[in-house]
């Protein structure tokens, strides 16, 4: 089961949700309960191989986290 990252466009609180079953529905800010969210492009984690669960930029970062 996936975990994705969303962003609230109303209050730009970021949060995860698990997504159960392939079934992807929209998803409400916890924070301010709007229904007007984006999903995130997340970097993924393995736990096998050498730098196990880091993203490596492949541009210098601008400020963003």
């Amino acid at each position: 089961m996936p975990i994705y990252e969303y962003e609230c466009e109303s209050c730009h609180h970021n949060f995860e949700q698990l997504v159960f079953k392939n079934k992807e529905e929209k998803a409400s800010c916890p924070c301010c309960g709007s229904d007007r969210t984006r999903k995130l492009i997340s970097c993924a984690s393995f736990l096998s191989g050498s730098g196990a669960g880091t993203c490596k930029p492949s541009a210098p970062s601008k400020g963003f986290s």
